[in-house]
């Protein structure tokens, strides 16, 4: 009988040892390398859409021609009067004949007749 309940402390010795840790040293990178993939794909995604803007914001400050309608990055309004290689000429007030030379890069936008017509 005494030898059965030494059986029994044995197994059950043997069944609570603490686990032992993976013996592969790589084992932990399981986890983190799907995560690094995540973000490089977030990282491409991101500067993709950026390059994207870029280039339709480039189009646009490549079409400016005179006449145009164009809001600056200072919220000025104006209609373009003459283009410059890297500069343009804005007619800000129509009565008063009042131009303003701006780089063509301080454009922010071109505004079509519609949005004129658009309550604020």
């Amino acid at each position: 009988m005494m030898e059965h309940a030494y059986a029994l402390v044995t197994l059950a010795a043997e069944g609570a040892a603490p686990a032992q840790p993976p013996s592969d040293p790589l084992a932990g990178f399981g986890i983190i390398i799907p995560m690094v993939l995540i973000l490089i794909v977030f990282f491409w995604l991101s500067s993709r859409t950026q390059k994207k803007q870029e280039r339709e914001r480039q189009q646009m400050l490549d079409s400016i021609k005179p006449r145009d309608k164009v809001v600056t990055i200072g919220g000025m309004y104006g209609r373009v009067v003459e283009v410059k290689d890297d500069a343009i000429v804005l007619r800000v007030d129509e009565n008063k004949d009042v131009r303003v030379a701006v780089l063509r890069s301080a454009v922010s936008r071109k505004v079509s007749d519609e949005d004129e017509k658009k309550p604020a």
